[in-house]
């Protein structure tokens, strides 16, 4: 098996592909699935988080999906990493327009990324139209315990 030739590898992978993207008879079309993802928006941000002179102490990402012309937005994935390793833990917290701060999900514990020297800390469905859904302008973000920064952004 190691000793294939790039060739074979890709006719494999071609195979397996065609094989797991059949579509079951009960599926949409092509039209259909296209007006359905036309309907919604996705989005997906990065923030920095930079500390003490470093370039970034721990980044977050926010997912989020609404429909077309909607003032609501669904979360659907919150995802953050500190690097170096460090063991921690961390929550995400909102605060929608002229509202009070919540806190989103409570204190979880950050686990190790295989092959790298990071720590990370997941919530939700990435890819999902699935989550808590918030207004327009609600701000969204990411603490991590010990570090004073947040690291937000302001759903659109």
């Amino acid at each position: 098996m190691l000793k294939q030739t790039g060739k074979a590898l890709l006719i494999g992978a071609t195979a397996a592909l065609a094989v797991t993207t059949a579509a079951p008879a009960h599926a949409q079309t092509g039209t259909q699935a296209a007006a359905a993802a036309a309907k919604v928006s996705k989005h997906q941000e990065v923030r920095c988080v930079k500390q003490n002179g470093r370039t970034c102490a721990y980044s977050a990402s926010f997912f989020y999906w609404n429909k077309k012309g909607s003032a609501q937005r669904g979360l659907n994935y919150v995802q953050t990493a500190r690097s170096p390793y460090k063991a921690g833990k961390a929550r995400w917290l909102y605060k929608q327009p002229g509202g009070k701060t919540h806190v989103g999900q409570s204190w979880r514990k950050a686990h190790a990324i295989h092959g790298a020297n990071t720590a990370e800390v997941d919530w939700g469905k990435p890819g999902a139209t699935v989550g808590p859904k918030f207004r327009k302008g609600t701000l969204v973000c990411v603490q991590w315990k010990n570090v004073a920064k947040k690291a937000c952004h302001t759903l659109k």
